[in-house]
Order: structure tokens, then C-alpha cells, then sequence
């Protein structure tokens, strides 16, 4: 049975995409339910990160079921691209546990998460240009942001995979660990930031994308506009009375 499995550790929500019988390819309504299950995420004011993987320790995602491609079915899905590239417009933070086999639109989702952490049997692919499909959900802009902007092209030129320590060499991934451990890593890293200060998460993650797509200047007026806010929330507060008393913060989860 195909879907996208939702846990909640925590402050942490893991979806774990699920249908390893084609190297858990999206199927039927896959898509859909994993737009679903990031919006339910965001709007949740007790999760602070969100973890997505693959079922399995084969395979992340090998993108969409090409079965259903060919009859036409994934060309009638309301939806389109939209659950790929979903992580970058959330406020909060998206790592992706990448666990063997990431391809075509589960290499668009892993490229739209914040981070990625990946098995020593990930393998990265675009292979747009073999099936003669454009290489979508961010790929031409988002591939160049993250790795050498010669090897993104040669990437989507050749439709040749990159293997994990190619990818952890270009610092596609954060991370590196053993197969099996790529989802054990990626919650520790989670559990990690879900300590921090939840706004000031939010202010990162905003201002960073802000830079990286609308230039320094808008991130600069983003900048001083929010650290003159956050200096006088109530994280901030909490934050500097906690270090002065030599104890953890106990950050609000309130937006």
C-alpha cells in the first residue's frame, strides 16, 4: 500500500514517503497527501522541524511512477509540482533524510528542503534529459544555488547520476553517515534546531531565502527590521535569562 506515513516525534514530524515497490515512486494520490501533510506541518504550532524519508533504507524517492507519466494520469493532478517544491515557501525548517535512490521529482524535493542528510548509498539524479522532460520543480535555479553551477549543468546535461561522496564533496548534503542511518542523523540534527528559538528559526530561514532570491538588499532591510523585533521578543528574553542562570531556555511555541 503507497502513502505518505505521518509520525510525530516531539517537535519533529516525520513523513516518510512510502511504496518501495518502485523505490517509493509517487503513486495515485502520494502527491497530494505529501502538499497535505507540509501545510498540516506549518500550520502546527508544536512542530518546529520537519524530517521527510523514504521508506526502506533503498531508496528516498525515485520520483514519479513513470507508468502513470506515460498514461497521462500525473498530467491531470491539480497539484503539479507544488508538494516538491513546498519546503522553501515553509517558515519552518524541512531536512531532508536522504536514505539510497533520489531521483527526478524526489531530487526536486530533496534540492526544496533546507538540508539534506544522506546514506553512503544515496545516489542523486536528473534525468530530465533521457526522458526528454524538462528538469522542473526548481532545478535550473535552485541545483545552481547549492552546488558549482558547471557540475548542476553537467548534472542536467547528461542525465548522469552523482553518487553521495561526489554530493557531500559539492556540499549538496550536510551530512554524510552509513546506510541505514540517514533518518537516525537527520532527527538528530532536528531534535537540535527544535531546541533553538522557534522565531529566530523562522527569521534564518526567511532572510536567508530572501537573499538568495530577491538579493542583499531586501535581506539587509529583512534583517534590521527583524533583529529590532527579536531584541524585544519574548524569546530573546527567555534566551539571555537562561544562559545568565545556566539552564536551558524554554522557548514559546507561539508564532
Amino acid at each position: 500500500m503507497y502513502q505518505i506515513r505521518v509520525e510525530t516525534r516531539g517537535a519533529v514530524r516525520v513523513l516518510t514517503i512510502c511504496n518501495e515497490r518502485i523505490r517509493n515512486a509517487f503513486s495515485g494520490s502520494m502527491a497530494e497527501d505529501l502538499l497535505a501533510a507540509f501545510d498540516a506541518a506549518e500550520a502546527d504550532s508544536s512542530v518546529r522541524v520537519v524530517v521527510v524519508t523514504g521508506a526502506g533504507d533503498v531508496a528516498f524517492s525515485s520520483g514519479h511512477d513513470l507508468n502513470e507519466l506515460a498514461s497521462g494520469q500525473h498530467a491531470q493532478s491539480a497539484v503539479g509540482e507544488a508538494p516538491f517544491v513546498r519546503p522553501l515557501t515553509m517558515q519552518k525548517p524541512v531536512i531532508a533524510a536522504v536514505n539510497g535512490h533520489c531521483w527526478a521529482a524526489g531530487f526536486m524535493l530533496a534540492l526544496s528542503c533546507d538540508l539534506r542528510v544522506a546514506s553512503e548509498n544515496a545516489v542523486f539524479g536528473s534525468p530530465g534529459a533521457r526522458l526528454g522532460i524538462l528538469p522542473e520543480g526548481g532545478q535550473l535555479y535552485r541545483l545552481p544555488q547549492l552546488i558549482p553551477p558547471a557540475r548542476a549543468l553537467a548534472l542536467m546535461l547528461t542525465a548522469d547520476p552523482m553518487d553521495a561522496r561526489e554530493a557531500a564533496r559539492c556540499d549538496l548534503v550536510s551530512r554524510l553517515v552509513p546506510r541505514g542511518q540517514a533518518l537516525p542523523a537527520a532527527l538528530e540534527l532536528a531534535e537540535t534546531i527544535a531546541q533553538r528559538s522557534p522565531a529566530v528559526v523562522r527569521a534564518v530561514k526567511v532572510g536567508l531565502n530572501l537573499g538568495l532570491w530577491e538579493g542583499c538588499e531586501k535581506a539587509a532591510q529583512y534583517e534590521a527590521q527583524t533583529a529590532l523585533t527579536l531584541h524585544r521578543g519574548p524569546d530573546a528574553r527567555e534566551g539571555i535569562a537562561a544562559f545568565l542562570e545556566k539552564r536551558a531556555p524554554r522557548f514559546s511555541d507561539a508564532p
